[in-house]
């Protein structure tokens, strides 16, 4: 079968995981279409915010995974614009794939390739949520000189946009103009066994888990000023996964944590690599993640599938997980509505923590499973 090439420009991609959920993207977009469409990722040698490179990957040269797949992981030195104009002219692809809006060398230098010297070449461009307002609200004058700039040298011109959900094609109309051509298929799920994993949940006791980088964005600093309402009575462990993104703002967040009472336990766990995702939500019976912005967020699937109810913002994709006993999507400036959550943590006794642990499972099993996703990602490549 003459399958159709995918050179896909990522700055992070696998075995990284500390960029999280633009790793996730391509990994999961890779596993669900391989079969389908061949992959050439070009990407750097290194995880975000590390000094060293991968010690698993050669770099400067293209790999081949088992399922075919090819990576070429760039060194800094090597990272110019000679070099990806190299690589783009070799890879006659079918289409070129960005999976960033701001990233200088694996947005920006490939569009400025691709209007010299690959005029016709078809480019696809995720956002990734990055034209959300919570997203622009961060850097917003460097980012509105970025879009500025980039409308008038004509860089998006003639390209497809990949929205995740209606809402973020709303955003990308809203930004670059009403007659942009964008395709809405919602991120890939990774592939994984379903399976109910039952923990023990005593009333007025929870395990609570945050897995995400640890940014402004990820809105972590309403969550332990709302856990210090829980009563004296309860017990809170709250448990802190991720990389440290902003260290200003995590040093905010310690200051807060230092002030915990006895009965409320919040610690810092670090990173966690992808392979252990599911393990650790596992140990834990609700996941906590009141982003002010996320267009998918891969781990609330996660922690969904392995059967942890999800208490975010509405700032999500994930509507009515109340009445589906899958979690809260709850207003973002609402304070007393996430103390209102958190507590009800805490007071669910086993029984009724089983059903929103099996609604959590069933919501994720729909949204890893879902045809429509398949063939909506599918038609980005006709």
């Amino acid at each position: 079968m003459n399958r159709k090439k995918i050179v896909v420009l990522v700055d992070w991609y696998l075995p990284g995981y500390k960029a999280g959920g633009p790793i996730q993207s391509i990994a999961n977009m890779v596993q669900h279409l391989h079969k389908e469409f061949e992959f050439a990722i070009i990407t750097g040698n290194k995880d975000l915010h590390e000094e060293h490179p991968y010690s698993s990957v050669q770099s400067d040269i293209w790999t081949t995974a088992p399922d075919g797949t090819r990576t070429y992981y760039f060194s800094k030195p090597n990272l110019t614009y000679k070099k990806l104009k190299e690589l783009l002219l070799s890879e006659r692809g079918d289409f070129i794939y960005i999976n960033s809006l701001f990233s200088v060398h694996f947005t920006i230098l490939p569009l400025f390739i691709r209007k010299q010297i690959l005029p016709n070449r078809k480019v696809i461009l995720a956002p990734r949520g990055m034209l959300g307002k919570g997203a622009l609200k961060i850097k917003p004058a460097k980012k509105k000189l970025f879009l500025i700039a980039s409308r008038l040298l004509g860089l998006f011109k003639n390209i497809t946009w990949h929205a995740s959900t209606a809402l973020e094609e709303e955003e990308i109309k809203n930004v670059f103009g009403k007659t942009s051509k964008v395709i809405t298929a919602v991120n890939f799920s990774a592939i994984q066994f379903m399976q109910f994993y039952p923990r023990v949940k005593d009333e007025n006791k929870c395990r609570l888990v945050f897995i995400s980088r640890i940014a402004s964005k990820k809105n972590l600093l309403p969550v332990l000023h709302a856990l210090f309402s829980v009563k004296n009575s309860m017990e809170v462990v709250f448990d802190i996964y991720g990389p440290v993104d902003e260290t200003v703002y995590w040093a905010q967040c310690e200051a807060i944590i230092r002030q915990a009472p006895s009965n409320i336990k919040i610690a810092y766990k670090g990173p966690v690599e992808n392979y252990r995702v599911t393990e650790v939500f596992r140990q834990y019976h609700f996941s906590v993640l009141y982003t002010m912005h996320e267009n998918f967020g891969h781990s609330i699937i996660e922690g969904m599938a392995a059967g942890c109810p999800a208490l975010l913002s509405d700032q999500t994709p994930w509507r009515k997980l109340q009445q589906l006993k899958a979690g809260w999507d709850l207003p973002i400036n609402n304070e007393e509505a996430l103390k209102q959550a958190l507590v009800e943590c805490c007071k669910m006794n086993q029984s009724v923590y089983d059903e929103w642990s099996h609604g959590a499972l069933t919501f994720a099993s729909a949204v890893i499973n879902d045809e429509k996703a398949l063939m909506a990602n599918k038609s980005l490549f006709k």
